[in-house]
């Protein structure tokens, strides 16, 4: 049971690594200015429909990881919950193998 606790352990801790990536992964976005998206004609043109696409991208990756960080909990938990549920279950099986023997 412990072998099941630790890995649930190492589960959330996966979890919480992609959480906090998912959070910052859009916080490091370099503003439009960087893709030249202030500049007037094509050059801006080119520079606002890149920071967009770039945007767009980011915000793709961090709901990715926050969807991958939601089953890493998710397997985490039933981890655990399968743990608890070991020692009832060998018992049942130990008194079902009583009476039959």
């Amino acid at each position: 049971m412990e072998t099941l606790r630790a890995l649930a352990a190492r589960l959330d801790e996966a979890g919480a690594t992609l959480a906090t990536l998912a959070h910052t992964v859009t916080a490091t976005d370099p503003p439009h200015p960087a893709f030249g998206a202030h500049a007037t004609g094509r050059p801006g043109e080119v520079g606002r429909a890149l920071h967009r696409r770039w945007t767009e991208a980011t915000g793709d990756r961090a709901r990715e990881a926050q969807a991958a960080a939601t089953r890493l909990a998710a397997a985490a938990a039933a981890l655990r919950s399968a743990a608890d549920r070991y020692p009832a279950t060998d018992e049942h099986v130990a008194r079902r193998l009583a009476r039959e023997a």
